[in-house]
């Protein structure tokens, strides 16, 4: 599943809390979050089904200083790519 995430939502440690509800729900998910050019953020995260609806609610509100005005979902029924844990992509 790809997320982008609108609004503002950069420079407020929306990548950080991404990272940080995943690995604190324990949720088996693996991928990448990043900062686009446009100033949306990326999540680009595999796992099982509950799980990732679990992170996109969570990325509709996301940290207590964003402010989340769109979520765009785009569900790719199998990456390619292979991830082996779920952390920050730099910039």
């Amino acid at each position: 599943m790809t997320l982008n995430i609108k609004g503002k939502v950069q420079k407020v440690g929306f990548r950080y809390s991404v990272v940080d509800y995943v690995l604190t729900q324990k949720l088996p998910i693996v991928g990448h979050v990043r900062n686009l050019p446009d100033g949306s953020v990326e999540v680009i995260a595999q796992g099982d089904i509950e799980s990732l609806k679990d992170l996109h609610r969570f990325c509709t509100k996301g940290p207590p200083r964003a402010e989340v005005r769109e979520v765009t979902e785009e569900v790719d029924p199998i990456s390619k790519l292979n991830f082996t844990d779920f952390g920050l992509l730099s910039d």
